[in-house]
């Protein structure tokens, strides 16, 4: 997915700088990253609302990242190149959001800019976006409006935002680009409303995700289906025994329609990990 950059500007404040498009890897890059990304134990600033504004109704994924905790962070130096590459475009950016509609990418980011960063077009003097021309477009557009064209994906972020540098918010009932196992899961987001993950680094990495289903049945449907592909695939790699028991250390409990699912690894396990899916 290639961010494209936006040369439709008719309004006098927003500015476009005509360099090469940012290109950035596919959602699945954005979760690598977060799990290879740090949290700090400051309180972290809510969601900006402009850059919420900016948000379409076609978003079907949202995902955050407090870039000046993650340059800070002890482990900023163990990003593999293909992550760095991927912060490189927002050297000067502060925050970034990220919004998938199913087909391309945007990136929404905020920083105190002396020019637009490459690629992308200015909104004002902190607000940038970068992405092809028509959701650069549609997300110029809900942002005139003053309000976020998806709530369903704001409000989760919302709850988490300001206590966790990196999350991500997936629409229920939607396909994802994944591949290989990890196909597997678009299954399981059918059956949801919303799907938040959450990703801190201190010492380790801990993981959070929280599925809201839309019955029960579906709840304990979910349960049921994540742990038998944790299951497979943990005997599916039994080859490399700390693959396999990390499957393992997974933790899944569900409260009605909700379905909680933890896990704490050292940073060298998320390749392992990664790899299995």
């Amino acid at each position: 997915m290639d961010l494209g950059v936006s040369v439709r500007a008719n309004r006098s404040h927003v500015k476009t700088r005509a360099r090469p498009a940012v290109t950035l890897a596919r959602p699945a890059a954005l979760l690598t990253l977060a799990f290879f990304s740090s949290a700090c134990h400051e309180s972290l600033p809510a969601l900006d609302p402009a850059m919420t504004s900016c948000i379409p109704a076609s978003a079907v994924l949202a995902a955050g990242l407090n870039l000046d905790a993650i340059r800070a962070a002890r482990a900023y130096s163990k990003l593999p190149p293909a992550m760095l590459a991927l912060t490189e475009p927002f050297r000067q950016a502060q925050y970034a959001i990220f919004v998938f509609d199913g087909r391309n990418l945007l990136a929404i980011s905020r920083g105190q800019f002396r020019e637009p960063p490459a690629g992308a077009t200015l909104l004002g003097p902190n607000l940038a976006l970068a992405g092809t021309p028509d959701l650069v477009r549609a997300a110029t557009a809900q942002h005139n409006t003053g309000t976020t064209g998806a709530p369903e994906l704001v409000e989760p972020a919302k709850l988490v935002a300001a206590a966790k540098p990196i999350w991500i918010v997936v629409r229920g009932g939607v396909t994802l680009p994944l591949g290989g196992n990890a196909a597997n899961l678009n299954r399981l987001l059918h059956a949801t409303t919303h799907t938040t993950i959450t990703v801190e680094l201190r010492n380790s990495v801990d993981l959070e995700l929280t599925a809201l289903c839309l019955t029960p049945g579906d709840g304990r449907e979910f349960e049921q289906s994540l742990r038998a592909i944790l299951t497979l695939a943990a005997a599916a790699n039994e080859r490399q025994p700390g693959l396999a028991a990390l499957l393992r250390g997974i933790e899944i409990r569900r409260e009605d329609r909700t379905v909680h699912v933890a896990f704490t690894t050292a940073p060298d396990g998320l390749d392992q990990l990664l790899r299995a899916f």
